[in-house]
């Protein structure tokens, strides 16, 4: 699905939500049947949306689960396939999976990169297939201003950036050595790889 027809299809949530009546295409069906069975699917940018399609539903499941042993509670399954995106609004959702006391279950499907693959490590549980790419790399930015305002950007961004490199090597095998060697390229990990660095904990089907 493309980012247009994805934005079209999350506004025409948002009207349905407020009451504006809509017909629901098959994606919009789709999607909160899903819901029902606590399934999540991200598959484009992660983007401003991320708050409402994916934030609120672990919360409300949480709150659903309050009391309750974690074995005893269902988990949510996450598919993605996610090229990255928003830093900001990825970091906060991949807090969210993390403290998660209902276990998340992430499946990544064509691509976890860049934001994308901060996600898939925050899994209680994930899995990929064979010919699953993960990207990990330092992200870009586009900043413009007066010099001293790009310093302070460049500063926080710098913050955000040890943010990440500690979220993943909490939750990897990945050694702070091997990370600093590839900080600064395209680090290209197949599925195999991704199992040995401890991205993921299986490859679906063997």
């Amino acid at each position: 699905m493309s980012t247009i027809e994805n934005k079209s299809t999350k506004s025409a949530f948002s009207e349905e939500y407020f009451g504006m009546k809509k017909t629901p295409s098959f994606s919009e069906y789709i999607h909160w049947q899903e819901l029902n069975d606590r399934i999540l699917v991200l598959n484009d940018a992660v983007d401003e949306f991320i708050v409402e399609e994916y934030m609120l539903p672990i919360l409300k499941w949480n709150k659903e689960d309050e009391g309750k042993p974690v074995e005893e509670r269902k988990p949510i399954t996450f598919y993605l396939s996610s090229p990255g995106g928003d830093l900001f609004g990825g970091l906060v959702l991949a807090e969210i999976i993390k403290k998660s006391e209902t276990p998340v279950h992430i499946i990544a499907l064509t691509i976890a990169a860049s934001m994308g693959s901060v996600l898939l490590v925050s899994g209680h549980k994930r899995s990929a297939y064979k010919f699953t790419n993960v990207l990990i790399h330092d992200g870009s930015t586009g900043i413009s201003g007066s010099s001293n305002k790009v310093k302070d950007h460049m500063k926080y961004f710098d913050k955000k950036s040890e943010q990440i490199k500690e979220f993943i090597l909490s939750n990897s095998k990945i050694t702070p050595e091997k990370y600093e060697e590839m900080d600064d390229r395209e680090w290209w990990i197949t599925a195999d790889e991704a199992l040995e660095l401890g991205i993921i904990d299986e490859i679906i089907g063997g």
